[in-house]
């Protein structure tokens, strides 16, 4: 992995010094099909009981609608920010593909949960319920709300910050840096990122920051993932309101900025992109794609894969058919004790975003 990143980076000084990139995609030729690693997947987490025998979820949650962010720490469970009925659910377990359970914890995230992430630092304190200890897990929603959350705040989240006026946050990351820890927000509304602090205060940004000048109009933020001090930032096409994305083949953009924002590159551009909001770097054991950049679509839940700023080709099953999720949004990778370091975790809003639906790739034998 540090060998496909570092080389990102050589190609993010050179587009910074040129210009935006040209757009990253690639055919096959009839030969990615036969080279490329195969995944199965396995259903875990649902609103309902699916169709499909071989792929009914482990557990029937029905808090689990519009399932959107992920988060997980080294030694947590997964959190899951359930965007249809403004809570966040606590699975445990799942490794290598084992059912999971439901952890006794159901937390009220008011206004839309999209984002979440996981929070180890001693900075984020939660004021007033939380007692001011530090958040473990720090959520953003569709009404422009930071919410944060610790065990002192029971089922409760802790409202901590607001958005502009409008603000959509679609999106959220954990940025850590030699001169603080910030949270990083994508507002889809006001096509902005917002940044906040170790106090939940807005840090005033430089025109520059964080901003693609060549992007072409009516794409906004969509989602924000942080590796170390880069930034990778994805582009959706905003429909008449400026509140959701609008699907499509080609409609997405995905940017690496550095320097806290003020470098950027063109990583990949239009192609096989479509409503591209998960993103994720692949664990050791998806071979050949090992630490290459993952990006979900939304639009039609399709999963590419970057090495750098080329194409690598999209993920397949075990049969060698794309594999294809209906709405996804998150990928994280699993850890040791929560679905194995193997795992890919993804979540998504089957229907619509009328249905939610958790669970897991893992490399076929």
């Amino acid at each position: 992995m540090a060998t496909k990143m570092a080389r990102l980076v050589t190609i993010g000084a050179v587009a910074a010094a040129t210009a935006v990139g040209s757009p990253a995609w690639a055919h096959d030729g009839g030969h990615e099909r036969h080279r490329t690693p195969r995944f199965d997947v396995i259903n875990q987490v649902s609103d309902q009981a699916l169709k499909q025998d071989s792929r009914r979820p482990a557990l029937v949650d029905p808090n689990a609608v519009n399932t959107w962010g992920l988060a997980l720490g080294p030694d947590t469970p997964l959190w899951v920010a359930n965007n249809g009925t403004d809570t966040a659910t606590v699975y445990s377990g799942g490794v290598d593909g084992e059912r999971v359970d439901k952890v006794n914890i159901t937390v009220s995230v008011p206004g839309g949960p999209t984002g979440a992430v996981f929070n180890d630092t001693a900075g984020f304190a939660v004021p007033d319920a939380g007692g001011g200890a530090p958040a473990r897990f720090i959520f953003v929603t569709e009404s422009g709300d930071v919410i944060a959350w610790n065990q002192n705040a029971g089922a409760n989240g802790v409202a901590v910050a607001h958005g502009a006026e409008g603000a959509v946050y679609k999106g959220a990351a954990l940025l850590r840096t030699r001169s603080g820890n910030f949270l990083l927000a994508a507002d889809f509304h006001n096509a902005r990122i917002d940044v906040f602090d170790e106090d939940f205060d807005k840090v005033d940004l430089s025109d520059r920051s964080f901003q693609d000048r060549d992007l072409p109009e009516g794409f906004a933020p969509f989602n924000v993932f942080a590796v170390g001090e880069q930034v990778y930032v994805s582009y959706a096409k905003q429909d008449a309101a400026a509140h959701d994305d609008v699907p499509g083949v080609g409609l997405g953009f995905v940017d690496l900025f550095s320097d806290f924002g003020r470098q950027v590159c063109r990583v990949a551009s239009r192609g096989t992109l479509n409503a591209p909001w998960g993103m994720a770097i692949a664990p050791k054991s998806f071979g050949r794609f090992a630490g290459d950049l993952l990006v979900g679509n939304f639009g039609d839940g399709k999963i590419n894969v970057f090495d750098g700023d080329e194409f690598q080709g999209l993920l397949r099953d075990d049969d060698g058919d794309v594999i294809t999720i209906d709405g996804l949004w998150a990928l994280l990778p699993g850890t040791e004790r929560t679905g194995g370091e193997g795992t890919l975790w993804f979540s998504s809003g089957p229907n619509d975003e009328q249905h939610g639906l958790v669970g897991q790739l893992i490399r076929a034998n």
